[in-house]
């Protein structure tokens, strides 16, 4: 029996950064002689056009001319698989109908947008949620619950190591868009770093507007939020270092529905503090892994100061709930046998 040639198609394709990326890099060596993959990323924040090989790139504003073939293109394999948000209109209908399987990696904007989507969502082989919350919309809307499956990332563990003071949380999810300051929870970072200066906060950030960040800083005045900015080499230091991770959205959209860092942070024995808003707020309060407070002011300092009080009681949950609820084997596994059913 031959392997299923498989289709990866994805926007902006850069694993060094993006959460997304990382979980497709990953899916596609673990599935490494399984499966004949191959990849087409779609690009805005990339330059450059890569039509050789079987990781294909094509920037966004030179895409569209691309678009009559991509019925064609999709036609070559025996699965086409998208990660996008459920409301993604550019893809999701040609591979609705090319034995396609979507992931719903990310959030949609509004759901009007998943609205609009709603018959080619139903024509999918399979609708993949890595979400509760996602898991019940998709029903809402008549995905057909053979055709919904719940896969969460894979996240391996690693050893915890105890952070040295000051007491240090991480923010690692910068956007790539100026004006997803305030979703993210930017301002709302700096304001309660002003009110808790023996707290320190370390900001990771990619080069996408960085003086903004620097503007903002400067504005407040804070002395205790710290910015490393550019690829990081060894991601597992930062972890190492700090004692919790923030996930501040002011919105459902602001974040992923599994946020890489927050996740690594978890791998890495390093609680969860996380808005309500953010997809993984129940399971990490229920598991006691981390606090998810109101995405306000007295909301987050409310809830460092909670963590802080009782750290090693969270702390002692974090790694139990990586490894039960995102496995690597299982993750692997699970779309083991998707693609071997459609393939």
């Amino acid at each position: 029996m031959s392997a299923p040639r498989v289709l990866h198609w994805v926007f902006n394709y850069v694993p060094q950064w993006e959460a997304v990326s990382k979980e497709i890099a990953d899916l596609r060596s673990g599935l490494d002689g399984e499966i004949d993959s191959s990849l087409l990323s779609i690009n805005d924040k990339a330059f450059g056009i890569k039509l050789r090989g079987r990781e294909k790139r094509v920037p966004l504003p030179h895409s569209l001319p691309f678009y009559p073939l991509a019925k064609w293109y999709a036609s070559r394999f025996d699965i086409n698989h998208l990660f996008a948000s459920a409301g993604e209109r550019l893809l999701t209908p040609v591979i609705a109908r090319r034995n396609g399987i979507l992931t719903v990696a990310k959030d949609t904007i509004n759901l009007r947008a998943l609205e609009r989507n709603r018959q080619a969502l139903r024509r999918m082989r399979a609708v993949v949620v890595q979400g509760e919350r996602d898991r019940e919309v998709m029903r809402q809307i008549g995905v057909h619950k053979e055709a919904l499956r719940l896969i969460r990332p894979g996240i391996p563990l690693a050893p915890y190591r105890e952070a040295a003071s000051p007491f240090t949380i991480l923010f690692a999810s910068s956007p790539f868009n100026a004006l997803d300051f305030l979703s993210r929870g930017i301002y709302l970072i700096t304001a309660v770093a002003a009110q808790l200066p023996e707290i320190r906060f370390l900001l990771i950030w990619r080069t996408h507007h960085l003086p903004r960040l620097e503007r903002v800083l400067a504005s407040t005045k804070v002395k205790n939020v710290v910015i490393r900015s550019g690829v990081i080499e060894d991601m597992g230091a930062v972890y190492d270092s700090v004692h919790a991770a923030v996930l501040p959205g002011l919105e459902h959209r602001s974040f992923i529905p599994c946020p890489r860092s927050g996740l690594e942070a978890l791998a890495h024995g390093k609680p969860l503090l996380l808005s309500h808003l953010v997809s993984l707020a129940p399971s990490v309060a229920q598991s006691r892994a981390g606090v998810a407070f109101e995405p306000t002011r007295n909301g987050l300092k409310a809830a460092v100061l909670e963590l802080q009080a009782d750290y090693s009681a969270y702390q002692a949950n974090t790694q139990h709930y990586i490894a039960e609820n995102f496995s690597p084997a299982t993750h692997l596994e699970m779309y083991r046998r998707l693609y071997q059913r459609f393939g």
